[in-house]
């Protein structure tokens, strides 16, 4: 056999077991799942544990689940950009629990559509990153979906974030996401019966995220339809009334907030 096709032979093996260690790698199970309260009636707050091929790497996800026919959410501006916390902001509402939103300027200005009650508080924008829109409509509906099905009419939505990328759709994880920068990550989620979340995830890749929030029941009884990723990071933030608070480092400049319809 000519030398370079035993190369080559070789190097299509090595390739071969490289993507299979690769994929094995990619596994993540539950090991535990914990209701750690109610903020509200019919908002629950779940903590999950969960590991990667037993001994590659473990994750915490917090969720605040809620059923969209009795809540949904809304988007709060920061009474004061770069100084407000979360925690500190929801509370001064009385309000059940919420996340951080999206991406904004060094100057605290929001990147991408805002939309809160009712108001443009940011016009829709064209960017790589801002794959998608979180979306609650006058009569309080919550829904997730990409950026090139954006409806400009004013009326359209009451309430709107433009964040990415997306992580999950049709129930399952979006391909081609990053599997090397690990940090803390935020998302919104809608999935089957009206049921949504707001999501806190400890430090994975995106390429993580989108695998874990695919997992059977990883939201105590069910799986994410489609799922949206927020600004992560060190603006990472999630706050439930009497339950948890797990606090950003860096301030952000809106949040997404449940809310009783």
């Amino acid at each position: 056999m000519p030398k370079f096709l035993k190369l080559h032979g070789r190097a299509a093996f090595l390739a071969a077991l490289l993507a299979f260690v690769g994929n094995t790698r990619a596994n993540w199970e539950i090991l535990s799942t914990e209701i750690l309260g109610n903020p509200a009636e019919g908002v629950s707050v779940i903590e999950t544990n969960l590991q990667r091929n037993a001994s590659e790497g473990s994750a915490r996800l917090v969720a605040i689940v809620f059923d969209n026919r009795s809540h949904t959410l809304c988007v709060v501006d920061s009474p004061k950009p770069g100084k407000s916390r979360l925690s500190t902001t929801l509370e001064s509402r009385q309000a059940i629990g919420g996340v951080n939103g999206g991406y904004f300027e060094p100057d605290f200005k929001p990147v991408g559509l805002v939309v809160s009650e009712g108001k443009i508080r940011q016009k829709f924008k064209k960017a790589k990153i801002l794959t998608g829109i979180v979306a609650t409509s006058p009569k309080g509906s919550v829904s997730i979906f990409r950026s090139n099905r954006f409806d400009p009419k004013p009326a359209a939505y009451s309430e709107a974030i433009q964040c990415g990328p997306m992580l999950i759709e049709d129930s399952a994880p979006v391909e081609g996401l990053n599997t090397q920068k690990i940090a803390r990550r935020t998302a919104v989620a809608t999935g089957p019966n009206n049921r949504c979340a707001l999501i806190y995830l400890t430090s994975v890749t995106l390429a993580d995220a989108a695998e874990i929030l695919a997992l059977p029941k990883i939201l105590g009884a069910w799986t994410p339809t489609t799922a949206l990723n927020l600004d992560g990071g060190s603006s990472s933030t999630l706050w439930a009334r009497d339950i948890i608070s797990l606090p950003e480092i860096k301030r952000v400049r809106n949040f997404l907030e449940v809310v009783p319809r």
